[in-house]
């Protein structure tokens, strides 16, 4: 029982370490949205919700600026989840 717990929780989410070439870099932790999208933790501070169609990027909650977002949408475009 505990190997299928832990190879459920192998397929919820994916993460990634994303440099954008200013020196930054960024943590993401993606899982998908039960009701749609991508919920996104950058840097264990801040959450986002990602929705593909019409490319948007929602805060909702922790550490809100522009950066952040940029960097977001940079990674959506790299792994394709833009449309």
């Amino acid at each position: 029982m505990k190997i299928e717990i832990i190879d459920q929780l192998k397929s919820i989410g994916e993460f990634y370490i994303y440099e954008n070439g200013d020196g930054t870099r960024y943590t993401l932790h993606l899982v998908n949205a039960h009701y749609g999208g991508i919920y996104v933790l950058c840097n264990e501070s801040s959450l986002w919700r990602f929705h593909s169609n019409p490319n948007e990027l929602k805060h909702l909650c922790g550490d809100n600026n522009e950066y952040t977002k940029k960097a977001i949408l940079e990674v959506a475009k790299l792994r394709s989840w833009v449309e």
